[in-house]
């Protein structure tokens, strides 16, 4: 497998990459007015995304970003693109790395508060301190001060309407298919300032596709479902109750887990479409590290494992199936042929199914190599390294030179957190059996 990191402006990276050759565009891009990555005087710190003056600019920014990863984007490839939101009228979260977040020699973030501070104006010459004493509707570019900006949504329903829904005019980046917005829950996110609002845990991750045939490996990430916890809380009713099939106790009554005292999250869920993994603990510096687990969901789901090298089709899983009553059942190609009973074998509403792999399709060429992954915000390298574990080649971009240095201790850590593998030493032999340096 190969790993590749490039340091530069992810645009002009992305640009030098060849149409239709990455599987899978997975990437956590900086989120607006909320970090400093770059110290004041390095030389792409004006290319720092993330520093846009306003949502809009800022939606343009990804939309943009997005065309190109459309270009390099096999037809039937994906992207999962994990954005967080940003408080009009909100201070920065500071810098990214070391004590308290901050490299040496890094500044504080100021957060979108900044332009009512400094006076400055927008390209239209709009005071940007206007933008923050509530426009209202068709205000001047931001919400009124302690909204959430929704950029999540916006991205998401921009891509799926093809234009930039903030601005009206047409995406760069043209029409996709939405095929879900993952919610990220941390179950212990830093409580912050509360105030009149819940506890903030999530991020949205925005999976799409233009292909309504895209490569997707549903069987590589099952687990077992995880059903809520039935205790046996009794209810008393009273005996003179005027129903005689009320009286005496109830049992059976299902008992929540929320911890007394605990500030609630800003998530309810049903274990369906909301992710709760825990950020992965790390020796390094990085602040807004993926854990190794949510990246290996979104490699496998989405990344096949091998491409033909001669006409680019990838190898889909073929599946025998019984679902239920003992009909059988035929996946093939990705898609299904029902022998008896349910198409696809599902036996239930939460999408259980008993799978038994067959084999993998054949497009007929015996010339495989492995599909690629790319992190157009690569960091520590998170994406990369679970990519290459996982036998996916990766390509990482980062604008941060430091961050590539980081990236062999990233991927020990991510080995151990998913296989229990300890960093390698000298002539140890690897995680698939290869000598180590």
């Amino acid at each position: 497998m190969t790993v590749t990191y490039h340091v530069g402006d992810t645009r002009q990276v992305v640009a030098t990459q060849p149409d239709g050759s990455v599987a899978l565009v997975a990437s956590s891009p900086p989120f607006i007015a909320l970090r400093s990555y770059l110290p004041a005087d390095h030389e792409h710190k004006h290319a720092e995304i993330g520093s846009e003056p306003d949502p809009a600019t800022f939606l343009d920014t990804l939309l943009e970003l997005t065309a190109e990863w459309g270009r390099v984007l096999a037809p039937w490839g994906s992207i999962a693109i994990e954005l967080g939101d940003t408080y009009a009228g909100s201070g920065g979260a500071g810098g990214d790395y070391a004590s308290k977040g901050l490299r040496a020699g890094q500044p504080r973030a100021d957060g979108s508060a900044k332009f009512e501070r400094n006076g400055r104006h927008a390209p239209g010459g709009q005071p940007y301190a206007d933008m923050f004493k509530g426009g209202g509707p068709g205000g001047n570019g931001w919400p009124r001060a302690k909204s959430l900006a929704l950029i999540p949504q916006l991205y998401a329903t921009s891509l799926a309407y093809g234009r930039n829904l903030l601005t009206g005019e047409p995406s760069p980046a043209g029409q996709w298919l939405v095929r879900n917005v993952i919610v990220w829950h941390r179950p212990n996110p830093a409580v912050g300032a509360l105030g009149d609002k819940v506890r903030p845990s999530t991020s949205y991750i925005t999976v799409a596709t233009r292909s309504p045939k895209r490569w997707f490996d549903l069987d590589a990430v099952r687990v077992e479902p995880s059903r809520p916890r039935l205790g046996t809380v009794a209810h008393k009713v009273r005996d003179d109750a005027d129903d005689r099939a009320l009286r005496g106790s109830r049992t059976g009554v299902m008992e929540l887990n929320n911890a007394a005292g605990a500030p609630p999250l800003d998530c309810w869920f049903d274990e369906h479409d909301t992710w709760t993994i825990t950020t992965q603990p790390s020796s390094l510096a990085h602040y807004a590290m993926w854990p190794a687990r949510l990246a290996e969901r979104l490699i496998l789901m989405m990344c096949p494992s091998q491409v033909c090298a001669a006409c680019g089709t990838p190898r889909r899983r073929l599946t025998l199936q019984l679902g239920g009553a003992g009909d059988l059942h035929q996946a093939k190609n990705g898609g299904s042929r029902t022998i008896g009973g349910h198409p696809n074998g599902h036996r239930s509403q939460m999408g259980e199914r008993n799978v038994d792999t067959l084999g993998w399709s054949d497009c007929g060429h015996d010339d495989y190599v492995p599909g690629v992954v790319l992190d157009p915000f690569a960091g520590t390298g998170t994406t990369l390294a679970v990519a290459d574990l996982h036998g996916r080649d990766a390509i990482g971009i980062d604008i941060d030179e430091r961050n590539r240095a980081l990236y062999p201790r990233r991927r020990d850590e991510c080995a151990r957190a998913l296989f229990d593998v300890r960093p390698q030493m000298t002539g140890q032999l690897g995680l698939f059996g290869e000598a180590t340096g």
